[in-house]
């Protein structure tokens, strides 16, 4: 007769932590990769010097941008969906690792 195997995973026991464990791999990417980082600054740094930049990507109203902003909106998206690019790589690898644990803990590894 085959054992059946039982364990809670994370999202089992705890749903409404998912966000934060979800942020805290974020954080430790941030922590961990100098290239995070230094994309982040970058961004920032553009919303700095492009403030109008912002204010289109957080209002619902349409606003009319330079060619320069433009262009400074363009690298941030681009910047931006690298460091989505990154977070999802990590939240992947965290996954794989969690699959491990919980195939250890199940006693199948």
């Amino acid at each position: 007769m085959e054992k059946e195997i039982q364990f809670e995973t994370l999202i089992d026991v705890r749903s409404d932590a998912f966000a934060d464990y979800w942020s805290s791999i974020i954080g430790k990417l941030r922590k961990s990769n100098p290239a995070y980082r230094e994309m982040e600054k970058q961004i920032g740094m553009l919303y700095e010097q492009f403030p109008k930049v912002q204010s289109v990507l957080d209002s619902d109203k349409s606003c009319d941008l330079t060619e320069e902003e433009c262009g400074a909106l363009l690298q941030i998206l681009t910047v931006q969906s690298r460091l989505t690019v990154m977070q999802q790589e990590a939240i992947y690898l965290r996954g794989c690792y969690d699959g491990v644990g919980y195939l250890k803990k199940a006693g199948l590894f």
